[in-house]
């Protein structure tokens, strides 16, 4: 029969079942079948959870990684670096990088811009409305400025360079940049922003004035017609999004493999202790930086921006910070996320829309690593990471935290920040797909965590004045209809 499960339940759907199920029969231990098919449930239960752990993506991307990385390891441990059919085995992963690096472009493009309409749009009243897009936005330029105090420092004195003759050069995104005085490089930044000519500048890699002009088109572009439907442009984008999403969609079901070629045409070309100890700082720093945004500059806004007892507030967020952990994804937490704050008594109103809103833009640990991939790949290439490529890497990593969340990989953010920063992609690379998956999950449980203070600020301050206007509403209504 078809099973029938509750938490304190679980029975057929057979008659002899169904029977016992009557009023008279009251006591669940008499049901015939119960502990049978309860066993047999818990059971299946468990089987299948094991089984989607073990296939989910992440954990696909860690077997490549293994397989890539051993088998790399192999060959430079036996001196292969050279051979021809290395070249031919990191063939995939090549090709892998540069689909991703195509699709990436537009699927950022098409985030600043209903990113933009989005927020142009946001309900409820408009002061709060700025405030909470002020807060995000502030609180992802103390992450990128932590990011530059603690972890630039920390990076390139404690990284050391890899050998220069085993990186394997690729395609070079803005590699004419070079470091010079601070105040020119200032100068530089604003005068790149500027669009001059928006197709030569995609067709270049010049992202910075191509993501300018997004957020621009996002802000002038009329979203919606006078029946409240949306604008026939919106449709255009949401449709080209939907074909953008699907082919990235399809990418990544062979990231696996890509990430493996990727991963093991590093392994075989570079000296993996080395690597390995380079990679550890990278994510020790990271890490580092992260717990500190928490527990000092999370803690502080709380504190004084509500006057709440931060302990008891931060151990309702364990559930979220943990399904954030496992899942990877601001917007598949937003439920536990919402569950969670409202345990913490936030009022329905405001977490319905700071939550939804902070679950795509608020990226403060996404800007904390867009800092550190660039600074940790000049350095284990001997480059320097001056005074341009920080103010250029800050700046990316500002505006691509807004577009990094409908985008399932960081790594392929990353890639923008990279080209605006105008530091080299090769084989180093590799290195950070390597570890992608870890740095991810982290970042996203700071972007939870940053959700979820933000919230209970919004709420100190416009909670109330939400109740009461919509108090008022409703007051005002039944006249409105006695009128009309």
């Amino acid at each position: 029969g078809t099973l029938i499960a509750s938490p304190s339940l679980a029975v057929c759907g057979c008659k002899s079942c169904s029977a016992w199920l009557s009023p008279r029969h009251e006591s669940q231990s008499q049901l015939p079948h119960r502990t049978t098919m309860a066993v047999a449930t818990e059971q299946e239960s468990k089987g299948n959870a094991w089984v989607d752990a073990l296939t989910a993506p992440a954990s696909l991307v860690l077997y490549g990684v293994i397989v890539g990385g051993g088998i790399g390891a192999i060959f430079a441990a036996n001196d292969l670096r050279d051979e021809w059919y290395i070249d031919c085995l990191a063939l995939p992963g090549s090709l892998w990088m540069q689909v991703l690096q195509c699709l990436v472009l537009p699927m950022v493009i098409i985030s600043m811009v209903m990113a933009m309409v989005h927020m142009r749009q946001l309900p409820g009243s408009r002061k709060m409305a700025f405030t909470l897009v002020g807060m995000y936005m502030s609180t992802t330029v103390v992450a990128i400025i932590e990011a530059n105090a603690f972890g630039v420092p920390f990076i390139t004195n404690v990284v050391k360079e890899l050998d220069a003759s085993s990186i394997q050069a690729s395609e070079e995104y803005g590699s004419s940049v070079e470091d010079v005085k601070f105040i020119d490089a200032l100068l530089g930044v604003f005068e790149n922003m500027t669009p001059e000519n928006i197709i030569n500048d995609i067709a270049t890699s010049d992202m910075l004035p191509v993501i300018v002009a997004s957020v621009v088109f996002g802000i002038c572009i009329k979203a919606q017609e006078d029946d409240g439907s949306p604008t026939v442009t919106i449709k255009l984008i949401q449709q080209v999004n939907d074909v953008v999403v699907a082919c990235l969609m399809a990418v990544m079901k062979v990231a696996p493999f890509g990430v493996a070629s990727i991963v093991f045409s590093t392994a075989a070309t570079v000296d993996i202790e080395e690597a390995g100890k380079a990679l550890a700082w990278y994510l020790l720093g990271m890490w580092a930086v992260m717990l500190f945004h928490v527990f000092v500059f999370y803690t502080t806004i709380l504190v004084i921006g509500t006057g709440r007892n931060p302990f008891p507030y931060y151990k309702n967020l364990i559930p979220a910070v943990l399904m954030a952990l496992g899942m990877s994804s601001s917007m598949a937490t937003l439920p536990t996320t919402k569950q969670c704050a409202a345990k913490n008594g936030i009022r329905a109103e405001v977490r319905d829309l700071a939550l939804s809103l902070g679950a795509t833009i608020n990226m403060d640990g996404s800007g904390i690593a867009f800092i550190f991939i660039p600074c940790w790949l000049c350095t284990v290439q001997g480059i320097e990471f001056g005074a341009t490529k920080i103010m250029l890497s800050a700046i990316g990593a500002m505006v691509c935290s807004v577009g990094a969340s409908p985008i399932p990989s960081t790594g392929g953010v990353a890639l923008v920040v990279l080209a605006i920063a105008g530091v080299p992609i090769n084989s180093t690379f590799g290195l950070i797909m390597a570890v992608e998956f870890m740095g991810d999950r982290s970042q996203t449980m700071v972007n939870v965590f940053g959700d979820s203070v933000i919230v209970a600020v919004i709420d100190k301050w416009f909670g109330q004045s939400i109740i009461d206007m919509e108090t008022a509403e409703k007051k005002v209504k039944p006249d409105e209809d006695v009128a009309v």
